[in-house]
């Protein structure tokens, strides 16, 4: 019993640790010595997302960030789903929290979205498929990456609660997305204020 304990306690050190350094790599700085664009920390938000790196105005460049970001989500849950499918929660926690506060850049990174994303896809392909089409949709009208991307994050949780029986995944999704609203304050603000722009206007998220 004690050994199986311990086991246990090894195994979610190690899902944390492995997650969280997964979620730490910064594609959005990677892309650009790929592609040879300016530094996504130099310009518009200077944020390392995806929807800063467009607007250096090389898309490829974008769509590197964008996958890799999504897929170091969906990455690290598939890890640990053979490790340990049990602490699948602690994964997608420490892969989004990793993105957010990399350690390789000091703990700034990005908000955290498309990294959610990946892990929900991973997670629950029904879940993630919503949460994703809501995003897509709702950019669709919009033409603005943050009201996406808020919207996305906040009816994830009313998918989970429909779809998903997992309680510790489903407290971990809502606290991620307390976190990610947060890092979503000064968009929300603008957008009380009517002053967000749409991402042809140069949306500042």
């Amino acid at each position: 019993m004690i050994r199986l304990k311990y086991d246990k306690v090894m195994s979610a050190f190690l899902i944390i640790a492995v997650a969280y350094l997964i979620g730490s790599i910064p594609f959005g700085l990677v892309g650009k010595f790929f592609f040879t664009i300016q530094d996504p920390r130099t310009f518009g938000s200077k944020n390392i997302g995806a929807t800063n790196v467009l607007r250096s105005g090389n898309k490829k460049a974008a769509a590197f960030t964008l996958f890799f970001d999504m897929f170091k989500g969906f990455f690290a849950v598939l890890v640990t789903a053979y490790i340990e499918t049990d602490l699948v929660y602690l994964s997608i926690l420490s892969v989004v929290f990793g993105h957010i506060f990399p350690i390789y850049l000091l703990f700034k990174g990005g908000k955290g979205v498309a990294t959610f994303l990946g892990a929900l896809l991973c997670y629950s392909s029904l879940v993630g498929g919503l949460t994703l089409l809501t995003w897509v949709t709702v950019f669709y009208l919009t033409r603005k990456s943050s009201v996406a991307g808020i919207s996305a994050i906040a009816l994830s949780n009313f998918f989970l609660l429909l779809f998903s029986d997992n309680l510790l995944v489903k407290m971990s999704a809502l606290l991620l997305s307390i976190f990610i609203l947060f890092k979503h304050s000064e968009n929300i603000k603008r957008l009380l204020k009517k002053e967000e722009l749409s991402f042809e206007g140069r949306d500042k998220n």
